[in-house]
């Protein structure tokens, strides 16, 4: 105990990386004395694709660049004593930063950050009896939490490897989804309703709802941040994931989408994959019914989301779309003088929302964006489509798709 100890003392740095070895494999301790033992676990993607409620005890600074749907975190060095540690391991050598991280984190000067930690943990713990915790490698900083909830009453398992195990798991099984599910892209012309379409099928990954946008300069209109890179493929590869397990025959549907959602990359694995390999429906909406769709998608829905999810005024919610819309709009400036004038279609969108702020009605809209439609985003997917090397399974409208879609399911 007292060499995986001094192993263990390395992780508190938070500079410091090792592996605990065979020390690791032999700890286990039951989750109570009065219920089966739990031992700590490398069953990684069981665990994830269990749902099973994870603590996360890493510093804010590292969940936030990437964690799990289903995490926690309630950090045992929050990211100033992080850095404190770190710094002080520069200058003063291993032993003085391993005091200086006991110090910060245990009950002295009147502080009782220790004990807050420890009842924090036990509060979750009560919530999520069935979960587990890590770090960022499954060293130290796991181990202390387990240590001192055990102290406390509480056995509770840890996962093996921590973070980066998890996630190596994730990543690596990506590959596995992509070369054995048979899956089908849902492709068509901006605005011509692909997410709709997706969502009536039984079994499909919502890529855009992952990335909270969706997939356009317009995309990010009245939606929240999206997620960190690291979060949206691991959320991607555990998606996959479900969907093998339960079977890995039956075709799952994802939008075609480039390399980027947002600010967000597409994991690089489905890269080429997306272009060359995958077959392909096609989605044929009609132009009218595209207006019509890009209205309600980027101007009406986001309003009524504003004002009513965010309870904000009404005229602050006009306000807000106007200029998330006519900015996005800016945003692909350059690209629109190719093929229509900016100014044009900046005063025609101006005096809609002038009309829509007046009076609630939209037709004004039709106009601009059409010409948006035709003139800008038809023309780039023509291009891409020229590109594009994956099969051609079926074209039609919405239910026509739909049913194709759900007779190629039962006969696959």
């Amino acid at each position: 105990w007292r060499r995986g100890r001094r192993y263990l003392n390395n992780y508190l740095t938070g500079v410091v990386l090792c592996t605990m070895g065979n020390f690791q494999l032999a700890i286990g301790f039951p989750i109570a004395s009065s219920s089966p033992t739990r031992l700590d676990s490398s069953n990684y993607l069981d665990i994830l694709a269990s749902d099973a409620p994870l603590l996360d005890v890493r510093a804010p600074i590292e969940f936030v660049k990437g964690s799990f749907p289903n995490a926690h975190n309630i950090p045992l060095l929050n990211d100033q004593h992080r850095q404190l540690v770190g710094t002080c391991y520069k200058e003063e050598g291993q032993e003085a930063a391993i005091a200086l991280g006991h110090t910060l984190v245990n009950d002295n000067n009147g502080t009782r950050l220790k004990s807050e930690l420890v009842q924090s943990w036990k509060d979750h713990i009560k919530q999520h009896p069935n979960g587990y915790l890590y770090c960022f490698r499954g060293g130290l900083r796991s181990h202390i939490v387990q240590q001192w909830l055990k102290d406390a009453g509480i056995n509770y398992p840890l996962i093996l490897g921590g973070y980066k195990a998890m996630r190596s798991s994730l990543l690596l099984d990506l590959q596995v989804s992509l070369e054995s599910l048979p899956i089908v892209l849902i492709g068509g012309r901006t605005c011509s309703g692909k997410t709709i379409a997706l969502k009536r099928f039984t079994r499909f990954v919502d890529l855009e709802g992952l990335a909270n946008h969706r997939g356009s300069s317009f995309g990010g209109i009245a939606l929240k941040d999206q997620p960190a890179q690291q979060d949206f493929e691991n959320s991607i590869s555990l998606e996959f994931y479900k969907h093998r397990m339960v079977s890995s025959t039956l075709p799952v549907f994802l939008e075609d989408e480039g390399h980027r959602i947002g600010r967000l990359m597409l994991p690089i694995p489905m890269n080429g994959p997306m272009t060359n390999d995958f077959p392909l429906v096609i989605l044929e909406t009609p132009l009218p019914e595209r207006v019509d769709l890009c209205i309600q998608e980027y101007v009406l829905h986001p309003f009524l989301a504003y004002q009513n999810g965010n309870s904000i005024e009404k005229e602050e919610a006009h306000a807000r779309i106007r200029n998330e819309f006519l900015e996005a709009v800016v945003r692909i400036q350059k690209g629109l003088q190719k093929r229509l004038s900016p100014q044009v279609l900046l005063r025609d969108l101006e005096q809609a929302f002038d009309v829509f702020e007046s009076t609630s009605n939209l037709s004004g809209f039709r106009k601009p964006i059409q010409s948006l439609l035709e003139d800008y985003y038809d023309p780039m997917y023509d291009y891409q489509m020229s590109k594009r090397h994956g099969e051609v399974l079926f074209r039609g409208n919405m239910e026509e798709l739909v049913k194709w879609g759900e007779d190629y399911r039962t006969i696959k």
